[in-house]
């Protein structure tokens, strides 16, 4: 499951979290990036890997930002990064894995498994877009109501529609 993990990707990744700034002018997505292509499936589960990227982005974050970990997001406001919003932070730059990893019956078992462990916004926006030989209307509708039901709608809104 060799995946290239471009940092240009993890930055888009992370923008809407971090902003710009925080961005393009730290280590963070170098950091973060690093942190995928370490992973090794045969050895490494995905929850170690979220655990590590996470851990990443709290240590650049935390000797950026310092204690308070306040930053500027692109659009002005000023936001503070708590722990709690590390793991869905992560969870995004996991998605630059997850979009690079090639449509077959391993690699749906793999995503379908994590997002059901963890409720994975990046796994379930996968096989939602790309697993549709794998799983019939029923599933992809049930999949849906999960994520509209447990997830806020900016996370979710450019790319699951809203039912008719």
């Amino acid at each position: 499951m060799p995946v290239a993990i471009s940092t240009y990707s993890v930055k888009c990744a992370l923008r809407p979290y971090l902003g710009s700034d925080m961005v393009d002018g730290t280590p963070v997505a170098d950091e973060a990036a690093h942190a995928l292509r370490s992973y090794a499936p045969y050895k490494d589960s995905l929850e170690d890997l979220a655990q590590r990227v996470a851990n990443a982005l709290f240590d650049v974050l935390y000797s950026t930002l310092g204690p308070r970990m306040t930053l500027r997001l692109d659009n002005g406001d000023m936001v503070r990064i708590h722990m709690q919003d590390l793991p869905d932070i992560a969870d995004a730059v996991l998605g630059v894995l997850f979009d690079g990893m090639t449509v077959y019956s391993v690699n749906y078992q793999t995503l379908k498994d994590y997002s059901l462990r963890t409720g994975s916004l990046s796994a379930m926006r996968v096989l939602y877009q790309q697993y549709d030989d794998f799983q019939s209307p029923e599933e992809k509708a049930l999949m849906a109501r999960i994520i509209r039901d447990n997830h806020p709608r900016e996370r979710y809104a450019s790319w699951l529609k809203d039912e008719a």
